[in-house]
Protein backbone atom coordinates (compact mmCIF):
# COMPACT_ATOMS: atom_id res chain seq x y z
CA UNK A 1 0.00 0.00 0.00
CA UNK A 2 2.97 2.41 0.83
CA UNK A 3 4.02 1.49 -2.68
CA UNK A 4 1.31 2.78 -4.38
CA UNK A 5 0.91 5.96 -2.61
CA UNK A 6 4.68 6.62 -3.07
CA UNK A 7 3.77 5.80 -6.80
CA UNK A 8 1.10 8.09 -6.84
CA UNK A 9 2.87 11.18 -5.09
CA UNK A 10 5.90 10.27 -7.99
CA UNK A 11 3.19 10.63 -10.94
CA UNK A 12 1.39 13.52 -9.16
CA UNK A 13 5.32 15.19 -8.81
CA UNK A 14 5.94 14.69 -12.68
CA UNK A 15 2.46 15.47 -13.76
CA UNK A 16 2.90 19.01 -11.94
CA UNK A 17 6.26 19.46 -13.13
CA UNK A 18 5.20 18.97 -16.80
CA UNK A 19 2.32 21.33 -16.27
CA UNK A 20 5.03 23.84 -14.86
CA UNK A 21 6.80 23.85 -18.37
CA UNK A 22 3.93 23.46 -20.33
CA UNK A 23 2.57 27.03 -19.28
CA UNK A 24 5.72 28.22 -20.29
CA UNK A 25 5.84 31.66 -22.74
CA UNK A 26 6.95 31.11 -26.19
CA UNK A 27 8.11 33.90 -27.72
CA UNK A 28 8.67 34.65 -31.69
CA UNK A 29 11.37 36.12 -33.63
CA UNK A 30 9.21 39.55 -33.84
CA UNK A 31 9.03 42.55 -36.33
CA UNK A 32 11.85 44.43 -36.92
CA UNK A 33 11.46 47.91 -39.05
CA UNK A 34 12.65 51.68 -39.14
CA UNK A 35 10.82 54.58 -38.53
CA UNK A 36 11.43 57.87 -40.06
CA UNK A 37 10.42 59.58 -36.73
CA UNK A 38 12.23 60.66 -33.40
CA UNK A 39 11.85 57.95 -30.99
CA UNK A 40 9.48 60.30 -28.65
CA UNK A 41 6.73 60.50 -31.35
CA UNK A 42 7.58 56.16 -32.25
CA UNK A 43 7.18 55.90 -28.57
CA UNK A 44 3.24 57.65 -28.65
CA UNK A 45 2.54 55.37 -32.22
CA UNK A 46 3.40 52.58 -30.06
CA UNK A 47 1.10 53.07 -27.28
CA UNK A 48 -1.40 53.78 -29.41
CA UNK A 49 -1.10 50.85 -31.66
CA UNK A 50 -1.36 48.31 -28.68
CA UNK A 51 -4.48 49.96 -27.38
CA UNK A 52 -6.32 50.03 -30.83
CA UNK A 53 -5.52 46.27 -30.95
CA UNK A 54 -6.61 45.48 -27.34
CA UNK A 55 -3.66 45.50 -24.92
CA UNK A 56 -4.16 47.17 -21.20
CA UNK A 57 -0.41 48.77 -21.32
CA UNK A 58 1.50 47.46 -18.49
CA UNK A 59 4.94 49.17 -19.00
CA UNK A 60 5.66 52.51 -20.47
CA UNK A 61 9.17 53.97 -21.07
CA UNK A 62 10.60 56.03 -23.02
CA UNK A 63 12.54 53.27 -25.29
CA UNK A 64 9.94 50.09 -24.26
CA UNK A 65 5.81 49.98 -24.48
CA UNK A 66 4.59 46.53 -23.12
CA UNK A 67 0.98 45.78 -23.11
CA UNK A 68 -1.00 42.49 -22.62
CA UNK A 69 -4.39 41.56 -24.11
CA UNK A 70 -7.26 40.10 -21.84
CA UNK A 71 -7.92 36.67 -21.74
CA UNK A 72 -11.84 35.59 -23.55
CA UNK A 73 -13.97 32.87 -23.10
CA UNK A 74 -15.06 31.36 -26.95
CA UNK A 75 -14.05 28.97 -29.46
CA UNK A 76 -10.98 28.01 -28.06
CA UNK A 77 -10.27 27.91 -24.34
CA UNK A 78 -7.28 30.50 -22.96
CA UNK A 79 -7.74 32.95 -26.37
CA UNK A 80 -6.00 36.06 -25.27
CA UNK A 81 -3.66 37.02 -22.37
CA UNK A 82 -0.74 37.51 -25.27
CA UNK A 83 1.88 40.12 -24.17
CA UNK A 84 3.13 42.48 -27.19
CA UNK A 85 6.66 44.04 -26.19
CA UNK A 86 7.72 46.88 -28.51
CA UNK A 87 11.45 48.36 -28.46
CA UNK A 88 12.56 51.60 -29.66
CA UNK A 89 16.15 52.33 -30.36
CA UNK A 90 16.99 55.67 -31.73
CA UNK A 91 19.23 55.13 -35.43
CA UNK A 92 20.05 58.85 -35.98
CA UNK A 93 18.12 62.40 -36.54
CA UNK A 94 14.84 61.68 -36.87
CA UNK A 95 14.58 57.65 -37.32
CA UNK A 96 14.16 54.99 -35.02
CA UNK A 97 14.47 51.25 -35.00
CA UNK A 98 11.03 49.37 -33.34
CA UNK A 99 11.34 45.56 -32.65
CA UNK A 100 7.83 44.30 -31.88
CA UNK A 101 7.40 40.76 -29.98
CA UNK A 102 4.03 39.05 -28.78
CA UNK A 103 4.61 36.24 -26.32
CA UNK A 104 2.12 33.45 -26.00
CA UNK A 105 1.28 30.99 -23.35
CA UNK A 106 1.70 27.67 -24.09
CA UNK A 107 -1.38 26.92 -22.66
CA UNK A 108 -3.54 29.21 -24.67
CA UNK A 109 -1.38 28.97 -27.81
CA UNK A 110 -3.55 27.60 -29.58
CA UNK A 111 -6.39 30.39 -29.43
CA UNK A 112 -3.39 32.91 -29.26
CA UNK A 113 -2.21 35.28 -32.28
CA UNK A 114 0.66 36.76 -33.53
CA UNK A 115 0.08 40.48 -32.88
CA UNK A 116 3.79 41.61 -34.34
CA UNK A 117 2.42 42.85 -37.70
CA UNK A 118 -0.69 44.19 -36.96
CA UNK A 119 1.23 46.39 -34.09
CA UNK A 120 3.09 47.79 -36.97
CA UNK A 121 0.55 48.04 -39.32
CA UNK A 122 -1.60 50.52 -36.42
CA UNK A 123 2.13 52.69 -35.83
CA UNK A 124 2.78 53.03 -39.66
CA UNK A 125 -0.84 54.27 -40.17
CA UNK A 126 -0.37 56.95 -36.56
CA UNK A 127 2.64 57.79 -38.40
CA UNK A 128 1.78 58.14 -41.67
CA UNK A 129 1.58 62.18 -43.19
CA UNK A 130 -1.48 63.18 -44.59
CA UNK A 131 -1.66 63.55 -47.83
CA UNK A 132 -1.74 67.26 -49.37
CA UNK A 133 -4.89 68.89 -49.84
CA UNK A 134 -5.63 70.07 -53.28
CA UNK A 135 -5.13 74.07 -52.10
CA UNK A 136 -1.61 73.32 -50.91
CA UNK A 137 -0.62 71.78 -54.17
CA UNK A 138 0.59 74.31 -56.17
CA UNK A 139 -1.00 75.48 -59.42
CA UNK A 140 1.04 74.46 -62.64
CA UNK A 141 2.13 77.46 -64.89
CA UNK A 142 -0.64 78.33 -67.28
CA UNK A 143 0.06 77.53 -70.79
CA UNK A 144 -0.92 80.16 -73.61
CA UNK A 145 -2.37 79.15 -77.01
CA UNK A 146 0.21 78.76 -79.44
CA UNK A 147 3.36 78.98 -77.49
Amino acid sequence: MLRRNGLRSLAFAFALGTFQVGVASAEDKGVQASLDQPVEVVQKAAVNALTVIGCTIKKEEPTSVEGKRDRKVGLFVGSGGETVTVTLNAAGDRKTNVDIRTKKTFVGGAGQKNWDQPVLDEMSKALATPAPTPSAVPAAPASTPGT
